[in-house]
């Protein structure tokens, strides 16, 4: 079984051994109200916010205070067997939420109560071995996740006003495709990074919602090692993407070129470990791309600003509430970063200073307890 390398650090009891049924790393859920073409609708207001906690098989719901930012742990709902929530994303306007379950190897679907923020199952569907991600174009009409261990791609169509998947024929099989697990779609292309080959490939999205052969994109690490990329983000232009290694603590820079095709371009080191999510913040006069250093010593974000798609160093954050960090979200008014934390069953809220993207004044909440091992996050409504 192909480990989340967080899991194998959190003391919950968990024994995961060889085999087939493979789970990964992949990207957060939301980014900023302004990069729609991440593949995950943005919010327009953000009233609640829910993590996949994968320990424990559920999904945490939460209710978000506009003003200061601060959660409210409203309840939590059951998202299939234990060890098995991962990818979190919205649906069409941000009023429903999808939970890939890896051991389940199923999509469960939720809609939002929209009173309180409380989510109410609207159906299960089958995914591959393993689905580590759904990524959901930007019109919120089509949807597709990751088959890990089935090394696959499942599509669907979604219902504009009940929010519900339906297979969009078969599972998609490719030679490009190994060990899929992150994955981001525009309105045009799904972009996927496969752990196994060490590549980006982008598949063309037909106007049914299917999809076609791709181009793969082959990563170096300038002789620091073997690629192994996992969760990855397009920025708000469209123009760029960047995916973060499980392994090696760097950040792949590609552009997007003719017929989607993408290029590599750079990569950035953002530590000596694996990594997890990354999130956009465009702040008033600058960018930035936060990185979770999910096992550096000790767990840090790292900030770099975006400048035409070129990263720049800017600096590292460390607090002590900071433990196996994975999931990251902004919420629609870019003002605060939140961090899921594996280790201790919890999320640190950081607000973002405006122009210098400077992370201050960390809050921590609770999820439901410190074994529920948070991953990742979905800012909705």
């Amino acid at each position: 079984m192909k480990l989340v390398p967080a899991l194998a650090a959190i003391a919950v009891g968990v024994v995961l051994t060889g085999g087939a049924c493979g789970r990964s790393i992949f990207p957060s859920a939301t980014t900023s109200a302004t990069a729609t073409p991440t593949g995950s609708p943005s919010p327009t207001t953000g009233h609640f916010l829910y993590t996949s906690n994968t320990a424990d098989g559920k999904v945490a719901e939460f209710k978000r205070n506009l003003t200061t930012g601060a959660l409210t742990l409203a309840g939590s709902v059951s998202a299939g067997s234990v060890n098995g929530p991962i990818g979190i994303t919205n649906g069409p306007g941000a009023r429903f939420i999808y939970v890939a379950n890896a051991a389940d190897s199923n999509v469960r679907q939720y809609k939002i109560d929209l009173s309180n923020g409380l989510l109410a199952s609207i159906g299960t569907i089958p995914a591959g071995s393993s689905p580590q991600w759904i990524a959901v174009n930007p019109t919120a009409t089509f949807a597709f996740t990751t088959n890990f261990s089935a090394g696959t791609i499942s599509p669907y169509t979604i219902d504009s006003t009940t929010g519900v998947l339906t297979a969009n024929g078969s599972a998609f099989l490719s030679s490009l495709l190994t060990n899929p697990s992150g994955a981001v779609a525009t309105a045009s292309f799904l972009y996927v990074t496969d752990e196994a080959q060490g590549t980006v490939a982008n598949f063309p999205i037909t106007s049914t919602g299917t999809l076609l052969a791709g181009t793969p994109t082959f990563l170096t690490t300038l002789g620091i090692g073997s690629p192994s990329p996992g969760p990855m983000i397009i920025d708000p232009t469209g123009q760029f993407v960047y995916a973060a290694d499980l392994k090696l603590g760097v950040i792949y820079f590609l552009t997007v070129g003719t017929n989607g095709v993408l290029n590599y371009n750079n990569t950035y080191q953002s530590s000596n470990a694996a990594e997890g999510g990354l999130v956009f913040v465009p702040t008033t006069g600058a960018t930035f791309l936060y990185v979770a250093n999910q096992q550096a010593t000790p767990p840090s974000i790292s900030a770099f600003q975006v400048q035409s798609g070129i990263l720049t160093f800017s600096a590292t954050y460390t607090d002590p509430s900071l433990k196996l960090p994975t999931g990251l979200a902004v919420d629609p008014t870019d003002t605060f970063l939140y961090v899921t934390n594996q280790g201790a069953g919890t999320l640190t809220q950081f607000t973002v200073t405006a122009g210098t993207g400077v992370l201050t004044k960390p809050v921590v909440f609770k999820t439901e307890s410190p074994t529920s091992g948070p991953l990742y996050i979905a800012i909705a409504n």
